[in-house]
């Protein structure tokens, strides 16, 4: 008899302000049953007030955060994210789905410790699936 690994489904928070990207990464989520809940939001403050005001149970595992936002941009969500209780820092894993391909913005990335990965957009099966391992 063969045992099939049973992969854990994650509550997931999109956050992105075009309509469209957040239509086509919810659907690439759906087809490869990643997620058992997705959250999008439009706009970082509404994330940022959302996660300030989580329980335990609603917590996200994973965000996908794109940069480049009106008002109040992906870094400054990182930094807004960065001074949340412990509950949501320790419980989730931020991955930066952007259309940037500056080098800057990789770096800023890259030196953030609550970034597990910074992938260009659109999410697709295959991006998906290298993510897997750092989730």
């Amino acid at each position: 008899m063969e045992i099939m690994e049973k992969v854990q489904k994650k509550k997931v928070m999109l956050i992105d302000d075009n309509e469209i990207d957040i239509f086509i990464n919810q659907k690439v989520l759906e087809f490869n049953d990643f997620a058992s809940e997705i959250v999008n939001i439009q706009a970082a403050q509404q994330a940022i007030d959302s996660l300030n005001n989580a329980t335990k149970e609603d917590v996200p595992d994973v965000i996908f955060l794109d940069l480049n936002m009106p008002i109040i941009d992906g870094f400054k969500f990182l930094f807004e994210f960065s001074k949340m209780d412990d509950i949501v820092r320790n419980n989730t894993k931020i991955i930066v789905l952007t259309s940037s391909d500056n080098a800057r913005d990789k770096e800023k990335v890259a030196a953030n410790p609550d970034v597990v990965a910074f992938v260009s957009k659109p999410l697709t099966d295959k991006k998906l699936a290298e993510l897997n391992h750092l989730l």
